[in-house]
């Protein structure tokens, strides 16, 4: 393959990687917003709701899934291209600036920053529902104990572990 040919397949490569960031931010976002609505029904007990935020989720990783195998499949033609095994995205525009995809390889930074922010939004609200939902799991394992007669409370043992005693 002529260097010009290597050249503009490189190019096409890198832009269409390009692409891929951009729409792993655009999806990443969508994620973090069905995460948030996720917290609102589950406040509000709107299970139906509840039901239809989970599913729309899980579309929603479903399609990240099949852009990570892109991306994977994108680099490694890249690398295949270049001769190189570079995986890690900071060296990876590091290798792009080098053959003067600059315009690319800044792109891609900024994508991935924007990216690394809204996943770390989401790993945030991700917690905050799974404390709701602990949380809501021990007052149903109350109320549920409650309804077996006696009221069970905690007390703390010599060595500092709990135990459950009752009433009754």
């Amino acid at each position: 393959m002529s260097d010009a040919r290597i050249e503009l397949e490189l190019k096409i490569k890198s832009e269409y990687l390009g692409d891929v960031w951009q729409n792993f931010c655009q999806l990443h976002s969508l994620l973090y917003e069905l995460t948030c609505d996720e917290y609102v029904h589950l406040l509000s007990s709107d299970l139906d709701k509840l039901d239809d935020t989970l599913n729309n989720k899980q579309e929603v990783i479903a399609e990240i899934n099949q852009l990570e195998e892109q991306r994977a499949q994108t680099i490694h033609e890249i690398n295949q291209l270049l001769g190189t095994d570079v995986q890690k995205i900071s060296a990876f525009t590091d290798l792009l600036r080098e053959h003067n995809l600059t315009n690319v390889s800044t792109r891609i930074d900024k994508l991935n920053l924007i990216l690394l922010d809204v996943i770390e939004k989401l790993q945030d609200q991700n917690k905050k529902n799974q404390i709701y939902l602990n949380k809501a799991l021990i007052s149903l394992q109350e109320l549920k104990d409650s309804f077996g007669g006696g009221k069970k409370y905690k007390t703390y043992g010599a060595n500092g572990t709990t135990s459950y005693n009752s009433t009754r």
